[in-house]
């Protein structure tokens, strides 16, 4: 079994995540989006459907995991 332990801060977006329980998750990184890199990680996936991949992020803990695993794409 091959299994990817993925964090979103500092891997899919910059580090300077934080959530606001008024405006949500907010990127604090100028010229940068939240989850800017997504589409790479597909694209490196896709070819290895066999890859289980646990989320490995404090948004699991904050957001809770059907929340967190929903901004994939």
């Amino acid at each position: 079994m091959t299994v990817l332990f993925l964090d979103y801060d500092g891997v899919l977006h910059p580090n300077e995540v934080y959530h606001d329980h008024k405006r949500g998750v907010v990127l604090e990184c100028d010229g940068h989006a939240l989850f800017e890199h997504a589409d790479t990680l597909v694209e490196i996936l896709e070819p290895h459907p066999q890859v289980s991949v646990v989320l490995s992020t404090s948004w699991v803990s904050v957001l809770g995991f059907d929340r967190t695993k929903g901004f994939l794409p």
